[in-house]
């Protein structure tokens, strides 16, 4: 019998809850606004779509609302 999986890595956001305390200017798109707060993490996946093992620690992002561009918040 012959299983053939496919792995890769992918950065997984979730949550929006919050805005980011003040304005900004987005570096892509030059949208001007409150960008929402998320966190996110690096995954190895299966079939590039399940993540499965985490090979990152969790990042704090603010996120264009407009074009979708991350931006890392702190450090």
């Amino acid at each position: 019998m012959f299983f053939f999986f496919i792995i890769g890595t992918r950065f997984f956001t979730w949550g929006s809850g919050e805005n980011v305390p003040q304005q900004m200017q987005c570096g892509r798109c030059g949208t001007v606004a409150s960008f929402p707060l998320k966190k996110g993490m690096n995954f190895i996946t299966l079939f590039f779509i399940i993540p499965v093992i985490p090979i990152s620690g969790v990042k704090q992002l603010a996120e264009c609302p407009n074009c979708k561009a991350r931006y890392q918040i702190g450090s």
